[in-house]
């Protein structure tokens, strides 16, 4: 407790520098979701690539690798679809040393890359040709082929990395599971899908009874933004108060808290190897904080591990223990 005072007191000192209202974040209502977000099922395979030293001082190359063999020009759409274009690959310049370096070495598509040798990327010209552009991630050169050969794409991963001022999260997509469908989006690091229902609210009959698995929803379910977190004593938390809406992230406290947020470099396509996953249950002395503190951010973890981050919300003080 002594140092999460310590880290708030830290915040404080920041904000107040940089003279930032300590009043709440945007809504989450306000972030819509896209009506043109692509299933994950039919990319069928999307993967971020970033060599990341963790150091928010060093010039970032990222990029969005789509697994399945396609043509060049359905490639390229599929780029279009998730929201970039077909990268630039220019000889010599630090963002194609990074891909050379990652095509051949990463933890996130480790096992998709290595079944080739020979990835698209942007013809640079005009109109439909023949031959196409590819880079070979053996020697680093590309070379124009037939743009019907079936390669993986390399495209652009152009959105920037998700900080708690700036949130862009217009790079949306859809994934379908047991209990319904799921739209989240992408920052540089790693997909995000927030606010995910795992039990029906803990309100009424429920109130004190055991978690109950959330029944299958039909639509789409919102999972651009954190929602609620478990009511707690905001004195628990700290001695500013209006620091809590920065420290959760926007959310707010409601008793329909059962929700968590899966953080994943990597949305895998049919019969892919699957990615490691870490549980996040958060402390606090069964009082305090949340699945979606600023504290623990696991963009970075995600993108340099090549892991799925799963974080929790749980019942919290007289309604939890």
């Amino acid at each position: 407790m002594v140092a999460m005072k310590q880290i708030l007191s830290s915040a404080v000192a920041i904000l107040v520098t940089l003279q930032i209202s300590l009043a709440a974040p945007a809504p989450v209502e306000k972030r819509a979701l896209s009506g043109s977000a692509p299933l994950a099922s039919d990319i069928n395979g999307a993967h971020l690539l970033l060599l990341n030293d963790v150091d928010s001082e060093t010039g970032k190359n990222a990029f969005l690798l789509l697994s399945a063999a396609r043509g060049y020009y359905d490639g390229m759409n599929a780029c279009s679809t998730m929201g970039d274009g077909g990268y630039i690959y220019i000889p010599g310049t630090a963002g194609a040393s990074n891909l050379i370096t990652l095509l051949n070495n990463n933890a996130v598509a480790q096992k998709e890359v290595s079944a080739f040798s020979q990835f698209w990327v942007y013809n640079g010209v005009p109109g439909v040709l023949a031959n196409c552009l590819a880079v070979n991630k053996n020697t680093g050169k590309t070379d124009w082929i037939p743009c019907s050969t079936k390669l993986p794409t390399v495209c652009f991963n152009s959105v920037l990395r998700r900080v708690l001022l700036f949130q862009d999260t217009s790079r949306q997509v859809k994934v379908n599971t047991p209990t319904g469908t799921i739209q989240g989006w992408r920052d540089m690091n790693a997909f995000r899908f927030l606010g995910i229902p795992y039990a029906e609210a803990p309100v009424g009959n429920l109130r004190f009874a055991s978690p109950v698995a959330k029944a299958p929803f039909s639509g789409t379910w919102d999972a651009l933004s954190y929602k609620g977190v478990c009511p707690q004593t905001s004195q628990s938390a700290g001695f500013l108060p209006m620091l809590l809406s920065y420290l959760e992230n926007g959310a707010s406290e409601k008793e329909d808290c059962l929700n968590l947020n899966v953080y994943t470099p990597s949305l895998k396509g049919t019969g892919q190897e699957l990615l490691p996953v870490m549980f996040y249950i958060h402390g606090g002395g069964f009082t305090t904080y949340s699945g979606s503190v600023i504290i623990f951010e696991p963009g970075n973890m995600v993108s340099r591990g090549g892991v799925v981050v799963v974080t929790i919300n749980y019942r919290l003080g007289m309604l939890g223990w």
